[in-house]
């Protein structure tokens, strides 16, 4: 082969061989952010401030309401009782509402779900039995420490079948559905991711034993049997990661003291 075809094969073949060895470029992959975990629970204790605030202004609108009416109608003047529900049940009403729009406002949150009203997979049945086994078991305890019999709001409350029938409704169905929602769906949750999950149980049942105190005169064994009752209901939350059942154990545990009442009055 004469030496210029040798140069032209040489530069046919070059570009291949250059091209050949050519590092591929892979594509540069910009860094992802990484995002922090979703606080659990997603509130917190300015989220706890503003509801018990928006709950104390709910109560003084309230309570005008009741005095102008006590001022308008003479005979609730001298007998407050048919008011009593009706301002429980706007008391259980303005607290929905507080937390309704602390969550709506502030995290675009739902409540119920957030609270913890979800599925549990639980018997409810034998969670209405435990109730009623849980209520028997305390009125033992509470012949053991010799509790007195203490005059209370709910004996004005039954003393007609209609006011009876309220009561019961309100006690066995809407208090505790309330309640749960509140103690153990929003506070024990926030109280347990700051102190764990025993002391966020036992300061939730000891803050629920004490708001009822003033129902009893503030007899402490009231307190004590309210409190373990309470205890039991937290646990019951930890344990089905949901409020559905302490609700219908909370039902079923009033339940049974309505039905005492009921027997003890006759009706």
């Amino acid at each position: 082969m004469q030496p210029e075809e040798l140069e032209n094969a040489r530069l046919e073949t070059a570009p291949e061989l250059e091209t050949e060895s050519k590092p591929e470029l892979l594509p540069v992959r910009e860094p992802v952010a990484e995002t922090a975990p979703e606080r659990v629970p997603f509130w917190g204790y300015t989220d706890l401030a503003l509801v018990i605030g928006l709950l104390f202004a709910a109560t003084l609108v309230i309570g005008l309401i009741a005095g102008g009416l006590m001022l308008s109608i003479p005979r609730l003047r001298a007998d407050q009782t048919p008011l009593l529900v009706p301002m429980n049940l706007a008391l259980y009403g303005a607290l929905y509402l507080a937390i309704r729009l602390d969550f709506t406002l502030r995290h675009n949150k739902p409540v119920l779900g957030s609270l913890g009203w979800q599925r549990s997979g639980i018997n409810l049945v034998a969670m209405g039995i435990g109730g009623v086994v849980l209520a028997i078991a305390l009125s033992v305890l509470a012949s053991v420490l010799h509790t007195p019999k203490i005059p209370t709001p709910f004996d004005k409350l039954t003393s007609t079948p209609l006011q009876f029938v309220l009561f019961g409704v309100m006690a066995v169905a809407i208090a505790p559905l309330f309640e749960e929602l509140f103690f153990r769906g929003f506070i024990q949750p926030l109280l347990s991711r700051t102190f764990g999950t025993i002391a966020g149980i036992l300061v939730t049942a000891l803050l629920f034993g004490s708001l009822h105190l003033f129902e009893y005169a503030y007899a402490w064994q009231y307190a004590v049997f309210i409190s373990l009752a309470g205890a039991v209901f937290g646990w019951l939350r930890v344990r089905t990661n949901s409020i559905i059942p302490s609700t219908v154990m909370h039902g079923c545990f009033n339940a049974v003291s309505v039905i005492a009442l009921a027997f003890g009055k006759n009706i």
